[in-house]
């Protein structure tokens, strides 16, 4: 296999959230893979995939798969434009159904068998929502009319990009920067976009090695970003986003340093944002009050950080004037709990408990459709 995540784990017939690397552990493309759709799905008995990925990146995945096709009867593909729509819901994270049918228990996919949309719970942050893919260019509602499976209004694409940065989810090669970005450091552990009990796939060497004998010293985060006027904004869980307040964003790769330091080691590099809002690959131990090592950290709440960039590193065109913004980061809720938990070393631990949790959304179904037949 060439993800490294398992999309034939037991009874999954819903979507997962994975990663293709490199032979040296590096990201190539953050993906999701769904089982094709019973009724686009041929008459062979053979499985089918769909590959959602940035779509400035196909090319690139598609020269990849290639390189790697050891079947003469493996066909790859890539889709049309309007050939299947993605959609993100954060309205039926927490339908019952839908939950425990992404937690592969036994119950029922929440689209008829006969449908062509594919879809998983997007576990990239606790509560994130779904994902969503039909086919054509149709509008949702052309698809799913019932706001019973799928709640809500429609937004643009702005929102969803808000929401995603606030959790602290980066998403695509602008962010997690191909054959750049080491896995765990883009939060792929925590987000399950790889199985630590998987057989053998490219960059699998150096990615369980750093699991079982390395420490994840960086890890992209959400960041505050500020002006000299502003002060240190107030530590919290998530930035607050501020639409009415619009900073001039220093270029992606950005390096991040201390303000009224002598050059010295990098605090980590900016990757994109959107307002007062963004995301960074941050050192921990300098950049936020979490210890690794239990030796202590560098870091003090008094310490400022910047990211400072001239306009030449905005590109040929040089459209970008140099600039100095100030950035704080913030550790989720959820990030911190992994951490000091042991991350995903404990993971068997929290599958059992994902397992009763499962189990318990499915007798309420049992329940619900139960009360339904009586009525």
């Amino acid at each position: 296999m060439l993800v490294a995540n398992d999309p034939h784990r037991a009874t999954r017939h819903t979507g997962t959230y994975t990663v293709f690397l490199n032979s040296h552990g590096r990201v190539l493309n953050d993906a999701f893979l769904y089982p094709l759709p019973e009724a686009d799905a041929s008459a062979s008995e053979d499985p089918a995939w769909l590959i959602e990925v940035d779509r400035n990146e196909v090319a690139s995945l598609m020269k990849h798969l290639k390189k790697h096709k050891l079947r003469a009867k493996l066909k790859l593909r890539a889709l049309d434009d309007g050939e299947r729509t993605v959609w993100a819901s954060w309205k039926e994270h927490t339908e019952p159904r839908w939950a425990a049918y992404n937690l592969e228990s036994a119950a029922s996919s929440p689209f008829s068998p006969s449908s062509s949309i594919a879809g998983c719970v997007d576990i990239r942050a606790p509560g994130f929502g779904s994902r969503i893919i039909t086919p054509g260019a149709e509008d949702l509602r052309t698809h799913l009319p019932d706001e019973t499976q799928v709640a809500g209004s429609r937004v643009d694409l702005g929102s969803y990009t808000v929401r995603r940065i606030l959790h602290g989810v980066a998403e695509g090669q602008m962010e997690i920067i191909r054959e750049v970005a080491l896995p765990l450091e883009c939060n792929m552990d925590m987000t399950r976009g790889i199985d630590f009990r998987k057989g053998c796939y490219v960059g699998q060497e150096l990615t369980i090695r750093t699991h079982h004998t390395g420490v994840v010293r960086k890890r992209i985060l959400p960041v505050q970003l500020y002006t000299d006027g502003q002060g240190i904004p107030v530590s919290a869980d998530t930035p607050a986003y501020n639409p009415a307040v619009t900073l001039p964003l220093p270029p992606s790769g950005s390096n991040i340093s201390k303000v009224s330091a002598r050059r010295g080691r990098s605090a980590g590099k900016f990757l994109g944002g959107v307002g007062n809002i963004g995301l960074a690959l941050c050192r921990l131990e300098m950049m936020t009050d979490i210890s690794l090592t239990g030796e202590g950290t560098q870091y003090t709440p008094e310490q400022e950080f910047k990211v400072s960039w001239a306009g030449a590193e905005a590109g040929p065109s040089d459209s970008q004037e140099p600039g100095e913004v100030k950035i704080k980061a913030i550790v989720p809720s959820w990030t911190r709990e992994f951490i000091s938990s042991g991350g995903a070393r404990n993971a068997s631990q929290r599958g059992g408990q994902e397992g009763h949790r499962a189990r318990d959304l499915v007798e309420q179904l049992e329940e619900e459709e139960e009360a339904r037949r009586k009525y």
